[in-house]
C-alpha cells in the first residue's frame, strides 16, 4: 500500500495538474494507453499544424474537471459520494471508444464510437473496480439511462465541452480562451440539467458564440473537411483491396492505420498516401452553396464554379453523404470526364445546421428559465450563421508528387486521358455537366453515364 506521503500526477496543457492515485488501474490498460496516439481532431491535423493533442490529455481534462464539479455538488447535497466517485470515472472513460482519427472511420464501419465505447467498458470491469467505481453504474451513463451523463456530456456547459473548447483553442491557436471559471463556478445541477446562474449567463453564452465561432474557423473549414474525406476515401480503398474487416480498425491507432496504408503495393493507394503525406489535398472546382449565400466562397482567383441551390437539394443530397454514396457518384463523373474515379473526392457540408448550440438552462434563485424562450432571436441569429457553411464540393487531385511507379513516362500515361496537369480547371471547365449529374442523382437515386 503506498504510504500517505505518496503523490502522483500528469501535467497537462494549458497549465493543470491531474491527480491520477486513484485511476491509474484504467490509466495503465493498454485500451486507454492507447488514447495517446489518437490525434483529438483527427485529419485535421494536415491543415493546422497545432492540432496535434490526443485523446489522452482531453480525457484526463474532462476527468479532472468533472472531479472537481462532482465534489463540489457532493459538498452541496446534490450527489451521493458514490455518484461523486462514478461520473468522473465516465468522464475520464467516455472517448475510450474512438478510433483512429476520430470521427473519420466511423462511416467505414458498424458501429459509431459510442457504441464501441460501451463494449470497451465491459473490458475493464476490474480496473474500474480497483479504481473505486461500479462498472454497472458507469455503463449505465453509457447508455444515458439516467441524467447524471448531462455532467459530462451536456451538449452546452458539459465538463466534455468545457474541456475541449479550451483545449483546442489553445492547441490551434483558433479564438479567444473561454472564460471557463465563470462557467464552472456558477454550474448547479438542478431536476437532472446541467443550470448556470443568471450572474453567469454572458459567460455561458461567450461559450457558445465561441462553439460557433470554432465550427466556422476551424470544424467546418473547408480544407479540414476535405482532408476528412480524402482520408475517408483513402481508408475504404484500403478496406476494399485487403478485404479488412471493418471492425478491427477500432483497435488500432492513428499511425498503425496510416502503417498499412503506407506499406501497401497498390500504385493508387501509394499515389493517394503520398498526396495526404504531402499535403496534396484535393482542390476544390465546383462549389454548391444555399442560393443566397453563394457569395460567401472565397474565389481569391482561383478557377472554382459557385452554383446557388434551395435548401430542399441539400435536405435530399443528405441521402447520399455515406461513403458508399458518394464513391458511385465520384465514379459516375469520373467516367463522363475521363479520368480514374479515386481522382474525384465529392465533399458533403450539408448538415452544419446540427452544430447550432443548443438550449441553455439559467436559473434565478432557483426558478429555471429557458434561454430559447426569452432570448429566440438569440438562436436565430446562429442559426442564419451557420447557413453560411451549407456546401457540397467537388474536388480532384492536382498532382504534386512527380512519380506514381519507378518510371516517370507510364507513371504520367497512367494519369488518365489528358488530365496531367490539369487538375482544378478540368472540374471548373465540366461545372455544368457535374451539376447535372449531382441534380440527377439527388432526383432519381442514380445517374446513367455515357457507357452504361
Amino acid at each position: 500500500m503506498p504510504s500517505k506521503f505518496y503523490k502522483k500526477f500528469i501535467r497537462i496543457p494549458p497549465n493543470e495538474s491531474v491527480d491520477i492515485r486513484r485511476i491509474m488501474p484504467i490509466l495503465h490498460h493498454p485500451l486507454f494507453q492507447r488514447l495517446l496516439h489518437i490525434f483529438q481532431l483527427g485529419a485535421n491535423l494536415a491543415v493546422f499544424p497545432g492540432a496535434s493533442h490526443n485523446r489522452f490529455e482531453h480525457a484526463l481534462g474532462v476527468y479532472s474537471k468533472t472531479s472537481q464539479f462532482c465534489d463540489r455538488l457532493a459538498r452541496e447535497g446534490a450527489l451521493t459520494k458514490k455518484q461523486a466517485k462514478n461520473i468522473p470515472l465516465f468522464g475520464l472513460l467516455h472517448d475510450i471508444g474512438h478510433g483512429p482519427f476520430s470521427h473519420v472511420i466511423e462511416e467505414l464501419t458498424p458501429v459509431n464510437h459510442d457504441e464501441n465505447g460501451f463494449k470497451i467498458i465491459g473490458l475493464l470491469n476490474e480496473e474500474i473496480k480497483a479504481a473505486g467505481g461500479d462498472p454497472k453504474f458507469i455503463k449505465a451513463l453509457f447508455g444515458r439511462k439516467n441524467n447524471f451523463y448531462k455532467i459530462v456530456m451536456d451538449k452546452n456547459l458539459g465538463m466534455d465541452k468545457l474541456d475541449y473548447l479550451d483545449r483546442d483553442v489553445f492547441h490551434t491557436g483558433f479564438g479567444q480562451r473561454p472564460d471557463i471559471k465563470s462557467v464552472f463556478d456558477y454550474l448547479s445541477f438542478i431536476k437532472g440539467n446541467l443550470v448556470i446562474d443568471k450572474k453567469s449567463l454572458e459567460a455561458a453564452k461567450q461559450m457558445q458564440r465561441l462553439y460557433l465561432y470554432m465550427y466556422k474557423e476551424f470544424y467546418l473549414h473547408k480544407s479540414s473537411q476535405i482532408s476528412q474525406r480524402f482520408l475517408e476515401k483513402m481508408i475504404a480503398m484500403w478496406i476494399k483491396l485487403d478485404k479488412i474487416n471493418p471492425g478491427e480498425l477500432w483497435l488500432m491507432s492513428d499511425s498503425e492505420l496510416l502503417a498499412h496504408i503506407y506499406k501497401h503495393k497498390n500504385l493508387v493507394l501509394q499515389f493517394l498516401y503520398e498526396s495526404y503525406k504531402n499535403r496534396n489535398l484535393p482542390k476544390t472546382g465546383l462549389v454548391i452553396r444555399l442560393k443566397d449565400r453563394r457569395f460567401n466562397e472565397r474565389i481569391s482567383g482561383k478557377k472554382i464554379k459557385v452554383i446557388g441551390e434551395g435548401k430542399e437539394f441539400f435536405d435530399n443530397f443528405a441521402r447520399y453523404s455515406h461513403f458508399k454514396e458518394l464513391e458511385k457518384i465520384e465514379n459516375s463523373i469520373g467516367q463522363e470526364l475521363g479520368i480514374e474515379p479515386y481522382k474525384i473526392v465529392i465533399v458533403p457540408m450539408i448538415t452544419s445546421w446540427r452544430f447550432v448550440p443548443e438550449d441553455i438552462l439559467y436559473h434565478d434563485n432557483g426558478t429555471i428559465l429557458s434561454l430559447k424562450e426569452t432570448q429566440p432571436e438569440y438562436f436565430e441569429v446562429m442559426r442564419s450563421e451557420i447557413n453560411d457553411y451549407v456546401a457540397i464540393r467537388v474536388c480532384i487531385m492536382e498532382d504534386r508528387v512527380p512519380t506514381l511507379c519507378a518510371d516517370h513516362h507510364s507513371a504520367k500515361a497512367g494519369r488518365g486521358r489528358g488530365w496531367y496537369g490539369a487538375g482544378r480547371d478540368l472540374i471548373y471547365k465540366n461545372a455544368d455537366k457535374i451539376y447535372k449529374i449531382l441534380k440527377e442523382v439527388n432526383k432519381n437515386g442514380s445517374y446513367k453515364t455515357k457507357s452504361g
